[in-house]
């Protein structure tokens, strides 16, 4: 979402809300009865709690304005559940719009640059299964409300898992025996790995083979080489740093190289085509 196109919802929402207010004014009867006026309204309102609201999160726009429009579009929806005046309807449009410009589109204007940050990671969702978008999208939010560790657990996971599907498409019983052939190796690159696996379906590998380990199994598999494995294990170790309390603290540049590497290494990797 980019701010040409928040711009747009919010001065939709304004236009909308106007002609609403024309059209409650010609009204003749006091209270607002009739089901289409009425459904119009309601319409309105959920777009904010749906759509617009969500959109502002990433623009660190003050909580106590975010909350005064959702008490105004909650108001506003609560009076179109039941036979409400028309006054009661005129009062809260006229709170919305008051000061709608200053506190929320000049505001949207000034974050421009804000919305714009972590827009590459977007490009992560492209290549991504329908499960993995469900850890991105988190991580993708955590990292524009510079949530950094949590983004990067996220994210982590969304990877692990394109690699563990991967894993069981190509059998795991080939896992098991390349786990096999490692240990076997009594010199070279290979020589320390001492871990042999019994690996029968995805639980199993989930549960049982440390992350690390797997790394080691996917590059002597060659699915990854020895340059991927190290810059994989680097985001393992900022995954793992992440997800316990430490000194250690996540800037922007970890943050980009992290996506980076899993896009370039794993999402769009020929080897770990998405598998839903």
């Amino acid at each position: 979402m980019n701010k040409a196109e928040i711009l747009e919802n919010l001065n939709q929402i304004i236009f909308d809300l106007k002609n609403i207010r024309i059209k409650i004014k010609r009204v003749h009867s006091n209270f607002i009865s009739k089901k289409n006026m009425r459904d119009d309204i309601q319409k309105n309102a959920t777009i904010w709690f749906e759509k617009i609201e969500m959109q502002l999160t990433p623009l660190k726009i003050s909580e106590k304005i975010v909350e005064k429009y959702h008490k105004y579009f909650e108001k506003l929806l609560q009076l179109t559940l039941t036979n409400s005046r028309k006054s009661s309807y005129l009062k809260t449009i006229d709170d919305i719009l008051e000061n709608f410009n200053s506190e929320l589109i000049v505001t949207v204007m000034k974050s421009a640059i804000r919305i714009q940050q972590f827009k590459s990671l977007e490009k992560i969702l492209t290549t991504s299964t329908e499960k993995e978008r469900e850890y991105l999208k988190e991580a993708i939010g955590c990292a524009n409300n510079d949530f950094f560790r949590a983004s990067i657990v996220l994210g982590w996971s969304a990877a692990i898992h394109r690699i563990h599907k991967t894993v069981e498409k190509l059998g795991f019983d080939e896992f098991n025996k390349k786990s096999q052939e490692m240990k076997d190796v009594t010199s070279g690159r290979y020589k320390k790995f001492s871990k042999v696996f019994s690996i029968h379906n995805l639980s199993e590998l989930q549960a049982t083979v440390f992350d690390n380990d797997l790394l080691w199994v996917l590059e002597y598999w060659d699915l990854i080489d020895s340059n991927q494995h190290e810059r994989l294990s680097i985001c393992f170790t900022m995954r793992n740093n992440s997800g316990h309390p430490g000194e250690a603290t996540v800037s922007h540049e970890n943050l980009s190289s992290f996506y980076s590497d899993l896009e370039t290494i794993v999402f769009n990797n020929k080897k770990f085509l998405p598998i839903e």
